[in-house]
């Protein structure tokens, strides 16, 4: 009954009313550091009044929906305090986002960018259920934009705060705040325990920065605890000497976004870092795994939600973090509100363990998602291979490993060459790219007949 009771406190009197009074105790103590030097609290509450100021002064009104397209960084974190505050939708993109477009995808009442504030009319209805608009992760071409409401988010953050443990902690911050992983995992859970935001401003691309950065924090007397990365990012620290030490002076911290391959899972298994499995629907959280505990494509264990495998090995959950619904625009009532006691398909295959845990077996659908948390969708460039290559009747592309590619071409077709395949990836053209031929009868299919990318090259031909 207390968990049901904390999960129906709004995001308002959890996270914002929570840095409001903490500021009239301790209102010059910082809390997120950029290159421009750090930002306290005081300063942080005063922005978000600003803000509050400035929208409801022009017609902003609760359930309101507000696109931010400000970069990770202390206006951000100003604009989303004042969104709990007021109970506006908050609808982040990144700073780079066609904003004219999005603010008409999701008729907004306002848009928020480095330059200036611009409101406007809106014809739909407010949304005051609706937390926060978020795009679903990866780059296949027509993201989704998912509703999540103040029960959701609370019930990821009360499933994962003690896990998170970022009581008092320094976190060195490189995922995107415009994401459900780095907004509902890594800002919102700091800005509730009171950690410091350490912005890594490479986004967590380069080690050599991001070893610097956190140099420049210790030298602060703000050494950092923990770390939320996508496992491209733990990568680049691993290869180095430093980044390996810095990793495993780590208190704690979240890898998740894509499966880890076994050499990542050795090194990862060296530190106090944890596996974190979710998608936006989940707002994100589904499978966390202890410290340390890591194996090739290691998913964790449930918590917060139950979990099961369908028949098909889809990985399915159910629970109160399952997002309230998904936004259609251009409808006439462009929010769907989905049942809240429904089970949700993550179009993931897995395994269950003996130990309750579960381990990635591969996407059931047509897209996969590389190491950085990418979805690469296979389709069209399959089907400009069989567009430029009549001969090829099959052809599958895939990425076993989360890095490279394999395309696999029908053995009895004409088998292009990889200079002759690489254009068609696009700006991943620069990764390794193998072409590999599969005989007519050695595709490895599904019941329904559909060619199985769990096993993409299909049997030895």
């Amino acid at each position: 009954m207390d968990g049901l009771r904390l999960r129906q406190v709004t995001m308002r009197e959890r996270v914002w009313r929570r840095v409001h009074d903490r500021c009239k105790c301790d209102g010059g103590r910082p809390v997120v550091w950029t290159e421009e030097g750090e930002i306290g609290l005081a300063r942080l509450v005063a922005g978000a009044n600003a803000r509050l100021a400035e929208l409801c002064g022009a017609g902003v009104r609760r359930g309101d929906r507000v696109v931010c397209a400000l970069a990770a960084g202390p206006a951000f974190v100003e604009l989303s305090l004042a969104a709990l505050e007021a109970e506006w939708t908050l609808v982040p993109v990144p700073p780079s986002a066609d904003t004219s477009a999005m603010a008409d995808a999701v008729d907004a009442r306002a848009v928020v960018t480095t330059r200036d504030v611009r409101v406007r009319g809106a014809a739909t209805p407010p949304t005051p259920d609706v937390r926060f608009l978020l795009a679903t992760s990866g780059t296949t071409g027509a993201p989704r934009r998912l509703a999540l409401s103040d029960a959701n988010l609370a019930a990821v953050l009360d499933s994962h705060r003690d896990a998170l443990a970022l009581n008092g902690g320094v976190l060195l911050s490189v995922l995107p705040w415009h994401h459900a992983f780095g907004l509902a995992l890594e800002l919102l859970p700091a800005l509730l325990d009171g950690a410091m935001v350490v912005r890594d401003s490479s986004g967590g691309r380069d080690a050599a920065e991001m070893l610097s950065t956190a140099e420049r924090a210790a030298a602060r007397g703000s050494a950092i605890t923990h770390l939320h990365a996508v496992p491209y990012t733990t990568r680049l620290l691993a290869a180095d000497e430093a980044g390996q030490t810095f990793l495993g002076g780590l208190r704690g911290g979240l890898v998740g976004g894509a499966p880890v391959d076994a050499a990542l899972a050795a090194a990862l298994a060296r530190t106090r870092l944890r596996v974190g499995y979710g998608q936006t629907e989940a707002s994100p959280g589904v499978c966390l795994g202890a410290p340390g505990a890591w194996r090739a494509a290691a998913l964790g264990r449930p918590v917060g939600c139950a979990v099961r495998l369908d028949p098909d090995g889809v990985l399915a959950f159910r629970g109160p973090n399952a997002c309230l619904g998904e936004w259609h625009a251009g409808r006439a009532s462009p929010l769907e509100r989905l049942p809240a006691d429904r089970w949700v398909r993550t179009g993931d295959l897995a395994v269950a363990e003996d130990d309750g845990t579960y381990t990635f077996a591969g996407r059931a659908a047509e897209s996969f998602k590389l190491e950085n948390g990418r979805y690469v969708a296979a389709l069209p460039i399959e089907a400009a291979v069989r567009a430029r290559h009549p001969q090829v009747r099959e052809a599958v592309l895939s990425s076993p490993d989360g890095v490279s590619f394999v395309l696999a071409v029908s053995a009895d077709g004409h088998l292009p060459a990889v200079d002759a395949v690489r254009p068609l990836l696009g700006p991943l053209a620069e990764r390794p790219l193998r072409v590999v031929p599969v005989a007519a009868d050695a595709w490895v299919r599904t019941p329904k007949g559909e060619i199985d990318r769990r096993f993409p090259v299909g049997r030895a031909s």
